[in-house]
């Protein structure tokens, strides 16, 4: 019988996995319990500064952009949007062009909360990564995004 053999599969090599696995929840949660933090967040929640994030460039967003970017259903990013205009960080308004459109944007106190956020948050990883020599910085920044590339490629 002159079949073909199938070719076999090189052995996957899972070296270091669990390590890893272990290691990126741990990162995670740290991050998470760091941003969670009232001092850190201004009163606001995670996924209500997430929320935020898309408005920082300036643009109003309808609410279906922004449901969008957050990755949360309309109706949430409607709830979110109320509670966050009581707050005084957003402001809805039809838009001039198209009145079916009701767009969102930062108030300037939204707009300064998010600034001196940012602003903290940067101050305090500074701090973090000082404990890095600046080429492994650069190493370890590589290799964050290409796992966040990998990540966001198979969610």
């Amino acid at each position: 019988m002159g079949g073909k053999r199938p070719k076999k599969m090189p052995a996957r090599d899972d070296t270091g996995v669990d390590e890893l696995g272990e290691a990126a929840d741990q990162l995670f949660l740290s991050m998470r319990r760091a941003r969670g933090n009232p001092a850190a967040t201004g009163g606001l929640s995670l996924a209500q500064l997430t929320f935020l994030e898309p408005l920082v460039a300036g643009e109003a967003l309808t609410v279906g952009q922004l449901a969008a970017a957050a990755n949360v259903s309309t109706p949430n990013a409607t709830r979110m949007i109320q509670q966050l205009e009581a707050k005084g960080h957003v402001v809805r308004e039809r838009s001039r062009t198209d009145e079916r459109k009701v767009l969102v944007h930062l108030t300037d106190t939204g707009a300064k909360l998010l600034t001196r956020l940012r602003a903290n948050r940067r101050a305090t990883q500074a701090s973090a990564y000082a404990a890095f020599t600046p080429d492994e910085r650069v190493e370890l920044a590589c290799q964050l995004r290409r796992l966040a590339e990998i990540i966001d490629g198979t969610a």
